[in-house]
């Protein structure tokens, strides 16, 4: 038959004839395709349809449900927290070659510390006392003399020996904290070449079953390195629970003094802090 014979009608007829067709030719080879194809192009084609419906359907309404993540802080996210606020209270001892002797944190505004003994340190003693919590780095080393040394414990007090009128950082003794078995602990310490350290562990057991709740030593199962003796022992809040005074003789265990015994011991001489309930006092921006 020509072409050129066909009615109107006739023409219009055989062109849906050969869209149907070739319609049906695609459909098929389309789905050919798509079951040969690799898994990722064929979520990619489910998806684009999926989206394709949703706008041609009209007066669909798709509901979306946001879930809202709160996520808790994490150790490193408590070890910094814990280090920025209770760094700026470090000090220690050492040697004119920088040869550590001892290790302690401030107790009190005038420049009180508590520390290790030295091996054969008797009070009146001097010894300079080297501000490592000091950020700036722009104080000198503190003179300070051996006011009180309790031989069972291994700690001493020092006080400086002329009045300055900068404020330094402290932690009051004057607090109570009681700690309990199985409470993670962030024991803080520091080192020559690396500086302030931290360690995450958890109180193991009390001891002292004769003293009363809030004045036992405790054990923990971190802070072995001696980095950490003379360091404060921390909860996750940043308070600070006690002082590390290393493997004591009686229990070979990291042993930690709590602050109400502290107080108990060294209270009396550095009693004009006493009164300041607060952590930490801040240091006098004008002596910079």
């Amino acid at each position: 038959m020509n072409l050129e014979q066909l009615t109107k009608t006739q023409m219009i007829l055989l062109a849906v004839l050969l869209s149907f067709v070739t319609s049906i030719a695609t459909g098929i080879v389309t789905v050919t395709l798509v079951d040969q194809a690799p898994t990722d192009v064929t979520r990619t084609i489910n998806r684009v349809v999926e989206k394709t419906v949703e706008r041609v359907v009209p007066g669909e309404t798709k509901i979306v449900e946001r879930v809202k993540e709160i996520s808790n802080p994490t150790q490193s996210d408590l070890a910094v927290s814990a280090i920025d606020k209770n760094r700026n209270i470090l000090v220690r001892i050492q040697t004119d070659d920088n040869m550590i002797l001892s290790r302690g944190f401030f107790v009190g505004v005038g420049g009180q510390a508590l520390l290790i003994v030295p091996a054969g340190a008797k009070e009146g003693d001097k010894f300079s006392l080297v501000w490592i919590g000091d950020k700036n780095a722009s104080s000198t080393p503190i003179a300070t003399a051996v006011e009180k040394i309790h031989s069972d414990t291994g700690v001493m007090l020092v006080s400086p020996t002329s009045k300055t009128s900068l404020k330094y950082p402290f932690v009051s003794l004057n607090q109570s904290i009681v700690p309990g078995i199985g409470q993670q602990v962030i024991s803080i310490g520091q080192d020559e070449g690396r500086g302030v350290m931290v360690d995450f562990s958890n109180i193991t057991a009390l001891i002292d079953a004769n003293n009363k709740e809030g004045e036992r030593r405790f054990i923990i199962s971190g802070g072995k390195g001696g980095a950490f003796f003379g360091g404060p022992v921390l909860d996750l809040q940043g308070r600070i629970l006690g002082f590390h005074i290393g493997f004591s003789s009686e229990t070979k265990d990291s042993t930690v003094v709590p602050l109400s015994t502290l107080d108990k011991l060294f209270g009396s001489l550095i009693a004009v802090e006493k009164t300041d309930a607060s952590q930490t006092a801040s240091v006098n921006k004008s002596a910079n």
